[in-house]
């Protein structure tokens, strides 16, 4: 079955005179107006497709070569030499396969060692768009515990879900972790609120393997 990504790149290829966001999730059966303009800003990114406004309305006009291409591989992250499994950006490469096994396109993802800001992950599947928050374990410092700042970090990732569910009310969320007992810990005091948020942890073993608690 093709993703939603090849079934736009088929769209917009059979219509030159270009078309906005709004018609090709009409046109396509698209759940959401936001996915069709999500993958159409990931082209645009990519050089196939091109957003002018005509009109009043940004319309994409498709500018690649004859074939769609299939599955672009997502952004790479850099990751330092030697750092353990539990490092953050290991973390969100985990997700990140995890992710792509069961359909998901990964649209963006931040680059943990270079500490970029905003959205750890941002992927998409037909049923809708999907954020993540990320954090790894941190390493034993020279003024702080490990466990206390890991309550910091995870804090810090609670607020994120609370932050992007006011922004987006129909986006799925996610807050990926390394399986420690501190986090599992941290976890259990706020589990009454998935319901509310609804989010989904995502554990991340030392073997690379991801399970999910809630839904996404």
């Amino acid at each position: 079955m093709a993703t939603a990504r090849e079934r736009i790149i088929a769209y917009l290829q059979k219509h030159p005179e270009g078309v906005d966001d709004d018609e090709l999730a009409r046109a396509l059966g698209l759940r959401q107006r936001q996915q069709a303009n999500a993958i159409c800003r990931q082209l645009a990114g990519e050089g196939l497709v091109v957003r002018r406004v005509v009109s009043g309305k940004i319309h994409n006009f498709w500018q690649g070569t004859a074939e769609p291409e299939i599955s672009p591989p997502p952004p790479q992250i850099s990751i330092p030499e030697g750092a353990p499994w539990f490092w953050e950006g290991n973390v969100q490469a985990a997700v990140v396969r995890f992710l792509e096994a069961r359909g998901y396109t990964i649209l963006c993802q931040a680059d943990a060692g270079r500490r970029e800001r905003g959205k750890d992950i941002e992927a998409q599947t037909e049923s809708g768009l999907l954020w993540v928050t990320v954090k790894g374990y941190p390493q034993r410092a020279l003024k702080t515990m490990p466990s206390t700042q890991a309550g910091h970090w995870f804090k810090d990732a609670f607020f994120d879900l609370v932050s992007w569910r006011g922004e987006r009310p129909d986006v799925s969320l996610a807050m990926a972790l390394p399986d420690f007992p501190r986090y599992r810990r941290l976890a259990e005091r706020i589990r009454w609120l998935q319901p509310v948020l609804k989010f989904a942890f995502l554990w991340v073993a030392e073997n690379g393997n991801v399970h999910i608690e809630g839904s996404l």
